[in-house]
């Protein structure tokens, strides 16, 4: 008799497989600096990744980039030779849960968010320091720490924002280099970042900013940049960091317009800089040159011009090894149960109404708002268009760009506007439209400036004839033309929509990017599923990846196990939110003591969702007798707000987080949560055993208790697999690809 199945995480498997046999395609359209004969061309990535700063820590390189209103954002790349690079971490999560953040009540953020950084590596763990949107009322300072850049960051804000920063840790202090036309070094203390001095220590106009602070050798450097699209680099330098500094005869590297960036010493003792140019619609893209000293000054490139401006390879950085080339990701057959790090959402997402598990192997974007334009519509999902040369070609030799998506329409509603854009401004897009009880295909092109929002022109098409559909951009950066076309079976191409002229304007401020979308017109409730996106010209999953590849793809951790894992740690214990507290953790618990009514917990400053959990549970050794209160905000603050409070009168205290209601009657939201506290009168130690978010009240969540909630396990299953694609007749022991009636694919264990 076959026992209870037990839903495991969703995955989703094409069911015409490849033999073993089978050679699977390589990727064709995707950049590479690397010519594979030990030289490399410019640009390193032929995308918008601005602002560059570059370290090394050990063998391999760190390149922090400027993401403004995306998130997660404030890209790094890692690299172990400075020429072939790939996505390492996306950090910030957001910068404000707020409605310009939000694209919320009209308000916005577009050409705002994070800005030019500072990626430094200090005793053992990485600090990642920018300004936010330092014009406007919501003005940030964020550092970002870690150890693992790979893992979890702590967000900590800073009181003062710094513009285009340069951080330096040297002689027990922290020096930052900062401003615009006038350049300043602040003397900080490393652990408090607290300002000890500050002085302006150049004055030179002319938009000099982009600042970055070195120590070499005899003297400190601050490494500049001449502002604006025209920009060119300069370096200063002192015997002293607090300054005099003098500048550099003739600008380092002046005439090719590449400009802000870092400079990075290799294993080897060679010197290289990574700068940017401006270049046009694709964005701000990244250029690797090599440094030589000549009387304690920089020389860049070759004699002060670009070593490979029109593609004529140079030898790569002697970094003692040869590795392997690497690539940036574009493609993405959503069978993951984690975006991959390509990925970023236009401003703060809506985690209620996109998702990875409602259909496994389709990415189903829900509407998020409803709006009569992309500009505001929540939920957009975007990555940088990169140009694809072939290896050896100049990069001037521009090729043709595509995205592609495959796409179920089937969930949509009447006004729901869903599709592929290309976007920057002016911006356009190819749709499916649902007007009038119909499916029609649908284009605009429009312009953006500041406030105001112009549908230059849009295009009605005929009634889709059939729910999945195929949606390709076509763009080329040479001409910079874009055009679309739509398909039924993938094979048959047919053109449609609006052309458009891509450009690039201080609106937005990022180079051009795909955005999948679906915004509602009328009402929201609707939904499209995305099954793949490529750039590739020509396309199926079972051409590019294998079902070990799904399967391994599919096995990675997903949102809810690594958010489990972050959630509510003790090692995360602050005792001292308000008032000071002891904190001592053992292998079997935690002992707390608050200051006499003072609060210590876990503080969340991007808030944590907890909406998809029925209860929060806090688990002690034995009961307190020093009156302890859990208290639970919604707010990022301690004293503006009210809170959820609940006596913790036993060892256990469960709190329904569905119907958490404050002394005043206003319903706390589970789903933006910010501090979880234990406040007390300070007579005595409370010991703290756990504190976990649960689906029963008694154990801790996991992902599969989510998966199964509100699932039939007991559908009938009309076709079976095994993982390696197998066709079954029924359920066998061990894994199972199940896809249901109902069309509905599952991963099942049968015992």
């Amino acid at each position: 008799m076959r026992k209870a199945l037990t839903l495991l995480t969703a995955v989703f498997f094409n069911c015409c497989f490849l033999s073993a046999q089978e050679t699977l395609k390589p990727f064709e359209y995707r950049w590479t600096a690397d010519q594979g004969d030990g030289t490399y061309i410019n640009p390193i990535v032929n995308a918008d990744f601005p602002d560059c700063d570059v370290i090394r820590v050990g063998d391999t390189y760190y390149f922090a980039s400027t993401t403004m209103y995306h998130f997660p954002g404030a890209t790094i790349l890692k690299s172990k030779d400075l020429v072939n690079w790939e996505f390492c971490a996306n950090p910030l999560q957001n910068i404000l849960d707020n409605d310009a953040y939000s694209l919320l009540n009209g308000e916005h953020h577009y050409s705002q968010g994070m800005w030019a950084s500072t990626l430094q590596y200090h005793d053992g763990k990485f600090y990642y320091y920018f300004p936010c949107s330092t014009w406007s009322k919501d003005s940030q300072s964020i550092l970002l720490t870690a150890e693992d850049p790979e893992g979890k960051w702590t967000v900590t804000r800073l009181p003062e924002a710094y513009h285009d920063p340069g951080w330096l840790f040297d002689d027990g202090y922290l020096y930052v280099a900062c401003g615009i036309g006038d350049i300043w070094v602040n003397k900080l203390d490393p652990k408090t970042f607290e300002k000890i001095d500050s002085k302006k220590v150049i004055s030179v106009g002319n938009g000099c900013e982009g600042a970055h602070m070195y120590h070499i050798g005899d003297y400190y450097y601050i490494y500049a940049t001449y502002g604006g699209t025209e920009g060119s680099q300069t370096i200063f330098r002192s015997k002293s960091p607090m300054g005099t500094y003098e500048e550099h005869e003739g600008r380092v590297f002046e005439k090719q317009h590449i400009h802000q960036g870092a400079l990075v010493e290799t294993q080897t003792g060679e010197w290289w800089t990574v700068l940017f140019r401006d270049n046009g619609a694709i964005g701000r893209i990244p250029y690797l040159e090599p440094v030589v000293w000549k009387d304690g000054w920089p020389i860049i490139g070759n004699n002060g011009i670009d070593v490979s401006k029109d593609g004529t390879p140079y030898p790569k950085p002697n970094v003692g090894a040869e590795h392997p080339m690497k690539y940036i990701d574009t493609n993405d057959p959503f069978v993951a149960p984690v975006l991959g790090k390509q990925w970023a959402w236009n401003h703060n997402p809506d985690n209620s109404a996109w998702s990875l598990q409602a259909r496994p192997g389709w990415l189903r974007l829900g509407t998020a708002s409803v709006t009569n334009d992309l500009v505001t519509a929540r939920n957009s999902l975007t990555q940088r268009i990169l140009g694809f040369n072939p290896t050896g070609t100049p990069s001037n030799k521009f090729k043709w760009c595509y995205g592609t998506i495959k796409m179920d329409v089937s969930g949509m509603q009447e006004g729901d506007v869903a599709g592929l854009s290309v976007f920057q401004t002016p911006y356009s897009f190819i749709a499916v439209k649902m007007q009038n009880g119909k499916k029609i295909l649908y284009s605009e092109r429009c312009t953006f400036n500041s406030q105001i929002h112009n549908k230059v022109e849009t295009k009605d098409g005929p009634e889709i004839s059939s729910d999945i559909i195929y949606l390709r951009a076509n763009l080329n950066f040479g001409t910079n033309a874009c055009r679309y076309q739509y398909s039924y079976d993938n094979e048959t191409w047919k053109s449609f929509g609006v052309q458009m002229t891509m450009g690039y304007t201080l609106d937005f401020f990022v180079g051009q990017r795909f955005y999948l979308f679906n915004y509602a017109t009328k009402e929201k409730g609707g939904y499209v599923d995305i099954d793949w996106f490529t750039t590739e010209k020509t396309f199926t999953e079972e051409e590019f990846y294998s079902p070990e590849m799904l399967q391994a793809m599919a096995a990675e951790k997903s949102g809810e196990e690594k958010e489990l894992e972050e959630l509510f740690s003790l090692e995360d214990f602050d005792a001292s939110l308000y008032l000071a507290g002891t904190y001592k953790k053992s292998s079997l618990m935690a002992t707390f003591r608050s200051g006499v009514n003072g609060i210590g917990g876990w503080h969340e400053p991007n808030a944590v969702d907890l909406s998809k959990y029925n209860y929060l549970v806090l688990d002690l050794l034995k009961s307190a007798a020093c009156k302890p209160v859990l208290r639970i905000y919604d707010k990022n603050t301690l004293f503006l707000a009210e809170a959820f409070e609940c006596p913790i009168t036993s060892k256990k205290t469960v709190v329904d987080l569905k119907n958490m209601v404050t002394a005043s009657g206003k319903r706390i939201d589970p789903a933006h949560i910010y501090i979880v506290g234990i406040r007390s009168n300070g007579s005595s130690d409370i010991y703290i055993k756990d504190l976990f978010v649960s689906m029963d009240g008694e154990t801790e969540a996991t992902p599969e208790a989510l998966a199964v909630e509100g699932v039939d396990l007991l559908v009938q299953p009309s076709e079976i697999y095994s993982v390696s694609g197998i066709r079954r007749t029924s359920l066998q022991s061990g894994v199972n690809i199940v896809k249901n009636n109902d069309g509905s694919v599952v991963k099942v264990i049968s015992e």
